[in-house]
């Protein structure tokens, strides 16, 4: 309830578009609600250029702006920004059939389709939530900690934001969720099927590839760890399932829809955040990787988050600084959990470590292979599905904090602040 409660307040507070190209998947989940799958390179529908115009979106992009709302129809679509293209129909299509279909029957009631669509996007944000404190409920972590740690992820301005907008990106929770009682099943209880794991991790593909990372990570340990113990045929089996869920829907998908787009396509966005990839530029590749442009504190504040202007409030911005900074010292906590603990807690605390690299290296690997192009940075958007399991984490930490209100008052100061920050 906590979190669709932020919801409706950010949806009936910023009725403008996301700079995280929400028009674009308002374009894709209203062409889906009409029967139609949209090519990478197609024009915003009219619908899409109406919402974007009328409803309006702060700033500009390259210097251009949408067309006055009044005078939609007197304008080409090249004069919206980005040429009025749709350049993210590659994404996966089950978030916008989801989305699409709720925008679509709620419009039946006079909701208008925008709403209707980021309705559809705070219920996966609210379920999510609800997954989550199951699932560090499941590293034996108390009720009042699994709440409290439930809190501080809901509270992280980009998962917000998330379950607010028309963006795939509003599986990041539940993805999250699922990597963190992944990681339980595998390495605190001894489950080694490969079944749900396949399962899960197909759905979260099919849904928004860059959203599998944190549970890809999860299969990539279990590998490992598989690889240096006894029975490893058996111990291997789930992170075979991760990897098979992982490949089989982008493998499919990408070939269909490659298969669909001009030869030669170049998206209108292209060098917006990217360079053309050369061997020479292998430092550079391996600096956001690894190094200071690695996204370890997964969003900053300072140039590396982004919330609507009309949710954000310096209280925010101030508990989002807090947030940024406990996330960075969590990784030497978890280095040294990981050198010292003996027990199932050790390989969360390697995941800590271990999801922001997995991040870079899935986002990297993709433009070079894809367009022979790399981000100059790693943005920390893209390593949001991590927050869950940051989160897990602090929530096991404080299980040996006899108080189990401290968190959870934490917690609550954290979704305060996000929750007044619309209204201060």
């Amino acid at each position: 309830m906590a979190s669709l409660l932020w919801s409706v307040i950010a949806i009936s507070a910023s009725p403008g578009l996301s700079r995280y190209d929400e028009w674009t998947y308002i374009d894709y989940s209203y062409q889906v609600s009409n029967g139609i799958i949209p090519i990478q390179g197609d024009d915003l529908s009219e619908y899409a250029r109406q919402a974007w115009s009328c409803r309006g979106m702060e700033g500009d992009i390259r210097g251009v702006v949408p067309p006055p709302c009044d005078e939609i129809a007197g304008h080409p679509v090249t004069d919206w920004p980005f040429e009025g293209e749709n350049y993210n129909t590659f994404h996966p299509p089950l978030y916008f059939a989801f989305a699409g279909g709720l925008g679509k029957a709620l419009d039946a009631f006079g909701v208008d389709f925008t709403d209707g669509a980021r309705i559809a996007s705070a219920i996966l944000g609210a379920a999510g939530a609800a997954c989550l404190y199951l699932a560090i409920r499941s590293w034996g972590v108390g009720r009042r900690n699994s709440a409290g740690a439930t809190l501080i992820a809901m509270s992280a301005p980009a998962l917000a934001q998330a379950s607010a907008i028309v963006h795939n990106d509003a599986i990041s929770m539940l993805a999250g969720a699922a990597a963190v009682w992944l990681a339980a099943r595998i390495f605190k209880h001894q489950n080694h099927g490969w079944v749900l794991p396949l399962v899960l991790t197909a759905l979260i593909s099919a849904t928004r590839t860059m959203s599998v990372v944190a549970v890809l990570a999860v299969g990539i340990l279990a590998g490992i760890v598989a690889l240096i113990q006894d029975e490893k045929w058996k111990k291997l089996k789930p992170a075979l399932g991760i990897a098979l869920g992982t490949a089989l829907p982008y493998v499919l998908w990408t070939e269909f829809q490659n298969s669909r787009r001009p030869a030669d396509y170049v998206p209108s966005i292209t060098g917006l955040s990217t360079e053309p990839f050369e061997i020479g530029d292998s430092l550079a590749v391996l600096n956001t990787i690894v190094g200071g442009g690695a996204p370890w504190g997964l969003t900053s504040p300072a140039g590396d988050w982004y919330l609507h202007p009309d949710l954000n409030s310096g209280l925010l911005e101030g508990w989002s600084w807090i947030l940024y900074f406990a996330f960075l010292l969590l990784l030497p906590i978890a280095l040294y959990v990981a050198i010292k603990n003996r027990g199932a807690v050790r390989y969360l605390a390697i995941l800590i470590i271990a999801l922001p690299v997995v991040t870079a290296l899935v986002v990297q690997g993709r433009e070079i292979l894809s367009n022979e192009a790399y981000f100059r940075a790693i943005s920390g958007r893209y390593a949001i599905t991590a927050v869950p399991m940051y989160a897990a984490f602090i929530g096991v930490l404080f299980e040996r904090v006899k108080n189990g209100w401290i968190l959870f008052g934490i917690g609550l100061v954290g979704y305060a602040a996000l929750l007044l920050s619309p209204l201060v």
